[in-house]
């Protein structure tokens, strides 16, 4: 039975690049157990395509350095383009100091040397539950503390509960000055699932209910953002 610490796991995906077929393979059957899905790639090009059409499902990337085209260094760089913050790793069978300083630039959370084994793997879920459990809470002040991971909203101890879906658009609007509607429809609604304008202002009338009168407010036409000099 796999250990209820990593059920927040549970609810996360992970790209994982690797062009050994058969390494890939079994790490992937580990991964599967503990994530909600598991992306694989054979290369740099295939797992950028990857994480552009699903960049914001995407929760961590794990990457190997040496593969065939676009190398691992390479894609993450690009990556690190569009994401300053989501979880990588990097494996590789280099111990080169080039390579140790680039994985410094690229803000990595850990730099494993090669064969990725079974071990390995099981100690990176340790480090992803850190990573999360770290940036899940987030305090906006002294009296407005926000949990990603159940989604729980304490303000002035009253404690919310938000939806899935408020918590995303919650977490949105701490970590941008406004979040766009089109934002709304990439992160929220996955763009194929773009809402009505009926749709969206039934969300936005019972997101608003459950927070104090004027937190969230609206800017005409281009979206929404929280008035922060009431926190």
């Amino acid at each position: 039975m796999i250990d209820k610490k990593y059920d927040l796991l549970k609810s996360k995906t992970i790209l994982y690049i690797e062009d050994d077929i058969s390494l890939q393979k079994n790490i992937k059957e580990i991964l599967q157990h503990f994530f909600k899905t598991v992306y694989t790639a054979d290369d740099g090009d295939e797992a950028y395509t990857i994480y552009i059409e699903n960049q914001n499902k995407i929760d961590i990337i794990i990457t190997d350095i040496n593969m065939p085209n676009t190398d691992g260094i390479t894609l993450c760089k690009t990556i690190r383009e569009f994401d300053k913050k989501i979880p990588i790793v990097i494996v590789s069978a280099y111990t080169n100091t080039d390579y140790l300083l680039d994985s410094i630039d690229l803000n990595v959370i850990s730099y494993i040397t090669k064969p990725l084994t079974t071990n390995k793997t099981l100690k990176l879920l340790d480090k992803f539950l850190e990573y999360f459990q770290l940036t899940n809470s987030l305090a906006l002040d002294e009296s407005i503390k926000f949990n990603y991971a159940n989604g729980t909203l304490l303000i002035n101890e009253d404690k919310i509960q938000l939806t899935k879906k408020e918590s995303k658009f919650f977490k949105l609007l701490i970590e941008n000055d406004i979040v766009t509607y089109e934002m709304m429809y990439e992160y929220l609604w996955d763009y194929d699932k773009t809402p009505s304008e009926d749709a969206l202002k039934s969300f936005m009338r019972k997101f608003q209910k459950k927070l104090p009168k004027n937190l969230c407010k609206n800017q005409k036409g281009v979206g929404y953002f929280l008035e922060r000099t009431l926190l």
